[in-house]
C-alpha cells in the first residue's frame, strides 16, 4: 500500500512542460478535502448533493478595481504575475458505494512577466511611459466545459485501521477553449510583437464542442489512533480532443493598449498574420494535494500541500468539535497570508477564504457551499 501511494504521489509532481495543458474545473475542493481528513465515520450512503464554487486568485490588484476604467497608478512588486478564476455549480446522487456528478463551470488563467503585469497597470491609469521598454510575454489559457463524474468509493485498511480510497472518471464536453500567448515590445507608445493563439471564438456553436475524459483519484488513510493522511489526484490521466479551432499566428501592432478587466492585454489588432483550422489533441492540468490531520483528543492539527495552476502552495490550521459531526476550521496559507474558515456539519459544508479583511483590498477569495440531503 505504501509504495502505491508513494508511486501514486511522484507520477502527479511530474511536470508537463512539453504539453499544452489546459484548467478545468477541480473534482475537490479544499473543503471537501478537510472535511474527508476530518471525518472519521462513514458518510451516509444515500446522499443527495448541490454544490456551488467560486474562485479569483491574482497578485496583481485588488478583484473590487479590476472593473474601473481607471485607476491611479500603480507598481507591481512582483517577477511573474498571475491571475486565475474557476467556477462551477454541481448536483450529484450518492447509492452506497457510488456516486454520479453533474455540473458545470469554467476555469481561466491568466500568466505574464513583469513588464506585461506593469503595463496593464500603466495602461489602465492612462500612465504608459513612452520611453521605456516594455518586454511583454504574457500566457492565457481559457476553458469553459460541462462534465459528467462517476465515482467509486471502497474501503481499504492499513494496520487493521480503515479508510477509503475514490476513483472518479470525467466526461467533458468543451463549450470553449483559448490557449495563447502573446509577446513583444512597448516602446515610443507603439506595441510590436507575435500573437499565437488557439481559440474557439469565431467559429459556429456547433463545430466547437468536444469532448475530453479525466482520471481522479482520493486515498485517505489513518496512520495511527492520532494520525490521517489523504492524497488526492485530480487530472491523474486526461485527455481532451477539441475537434476545431482558429490557429493564429500573426504579426499585431498598436498605439493603444487595451486592458482587460480580468487579465493582461486583449483586441490587440494584426498587422499581419494567417489564421487557419485545427483540431486539438491536448491534456488538463494536473491537480495534487497531500493533507494531514493530527488529532488532539476531539480537535484536529490541519496540513495541507497543495499543486495547482499557480503553483505549490502550503496551509496550516486547526479545527474545533462543536457537536458529534460538527467542526469549525481555521487554516493559513504560508507566504500567501490567505485565511480560510469552514464549518462541517453532516447536511453542510460552508468554506470561505480571502487575503484581506478590507473588501478594497482582497486579491484572492473563494466561496464553497455544499448541501447534503439524505433520502
Amino acid at each position: 500500500m505504501w509504495v502505491a501511494i508513494v508511486m501514486l504521489a511522484m507520477i502527479a509532481m511530474i511536470a508537463e512542460a512539453t504539453e499544452q495543458t489546459v484548467p478545468i474545473p477541480p473534482k475537490w475542493t479544499t473543503s471537501e478535502q478537510v472535511t474527508l481528513l476530518l471525518n472519521n465515520a462513514s458518510p451516509s450512503c444515500q446522499l443527495l448533493t448541490t454544490r456551488f464554487f467560486i474562485h479569483a486568485d491574482n497578485n496583481v490588484l485588488p478583484l473590487r478595481l479590476g472593473d474601473k476604467e481607471t485607476l491611479p497608478p500603480m507598481m507591481f512588486e512582483g517577477s511573474k504575475a498571475y491571475y486565475f478564476h474557476a467556477r462551477f455549480k454541481e448536483l450529484g446522487l450518492s447509492y452506497r458505494q457510488w456516486s454520479l456528478y453533474y455540473g458545470h463551470g469554467k476555469g481561466d488563467f491568466y500568466e505574464g512577466n513583469r513588464d506585461a503585469a506593469q503595463l496593464f497597470l500603466d495602461a489602465k491609469s492612462n500612465d504608459v511611459d513612452w520611453l521605456k521598454v516594455y518586454d511583454v510575454d504574457a500566457y492565457l489559457r481559457r476553458t469553459h466545459s460541462h462534465h459528467w463524474a462517476l465515482s467509486y468509493t471502497t474501503p481499504v485498511r492499513l494496520n487493521g485501521r480503515k479508510g477509503q480510497c475514490i476513483i472518479a472518471l470525467r466526461w467533458l464536453r468543451m463549450h470553449r477553449l483559448q490557449y495563447g500567448n502573446l509577446k513583444g515590445l512597448m516602446w515610443l507608445g507603439q506595441f510590436q510583437g507575435d500573437l499565437k493563439l488557439l481559440t474557439t471564438r469565431g467559429l459556429p456553436e456547433n463545430e466547437t464542442r468536444s469532448n475530453g475524459v479525466a482520471l481522479d483519484v482520493a486515498i485517505v488513510l489513518p496512520l495511527s489512533e492520532q494520525l490521517r493522511m489523504g492524497i488526492w489526484v485530480e487530472n491523474l490521466f486526461s485527455r481532451i480532443w477539441q475537434r476545431a479551432l482558429q490557429d493564429i499566428t500573426a504579426k499585431v501592432a498598436t498605439n493603444t493598449v487595451e486592458p482587460d478587466a480580468d487579465g493582461f492585454l486583449h483586441a490587440v489588432p494584426f498587422l499581419q498574420g494567417r489564421i487557419d483550422r485545427r483540431s486539438l489533441n491536448t491534456k488538463a492540468m494536473r491537480l495534487w494535494t497531500i493533507g494531514m490531520a493530527w488529532q488532539q483528543r476531539k480537535d484536529c492539527w490541519l496540513l495541507l500541500t497543495e499543486h495547482g495552476v499557480i503553483g505549490t502552495q502550503v496551509s496550516i490550521g486547526y479545527a474545533l468539535t462543536l457537536g458529534e459531526r460538527q467542526k469549525v476550521w481555521l487554516m493559513r496559507t504560508i507566504g500567501k497570508d490567505k485565511w480560510l474558515v469552514g464549518i462541517g456539519a453532516s447536511q453542510c459544508q460552508l468554506q470561505l477564504s480571502l487575503d484581506k479583511f478590507s473588501a478594497s483590498k482582497i486579491k484572492r477569495t473563494s466561496i464553497d457551499l455544499c448541501l447534503n440531503i439524505a433520502y
